[in-house]
């Protein structure tokens, strides 16, 4: 396994979901830039309450970075040969979390022109 921070912009609504054996988990779809800007392909599954919460937050288009373990996976679409990842996110970061972040972190009375 590969550990990796990547970033990109989700596909479609991340879902929710509970496999057989009742564990909830959190699927979402990423398009990241590769090399020569060809898009890579990359299925996300998060486990930890926190980084599932982060992505179910997000919407079609959003960005988002990801961080945990991944494996490379290939697969044939008409004809045409196709690399991606699948990433085990242990930590997900959002927009909007880091301006909560940079907001909390602002000391009271500051603005951010001064």
């Amino acid at each position: 396994m590969l550990s990796v921070l990547i970033e990109g912009t989700v596909t479609a609504a991340p879902v929710s979901r509970t496999s057989a054996r009742g564990t909830a988990f959190v699927t979402a779809q990423m398009r990241c830039a590769g090399e020569d800007g060809e898009a890579v392909w990359c299925s996300v599954i998060a486990f930890s309450a926190s980084a599932a919460e982060a992505l179910l937050a997000l919407a079609s288009g959003d960005a988002v970075a990801v961080a945990g373990h991944a494996a490379l996976s290939q697969w044939e679409k008409n004809g045409e040969h196709r690399v991606g990842m699948k990433v085990t996110a242990s930590r997900v970061m959002t927009v909007y979390e880091a301006g909560q972040r940079r907001k909390a972190s602002t000391p009271r009375g500051a603005s951010d022109g001064e």
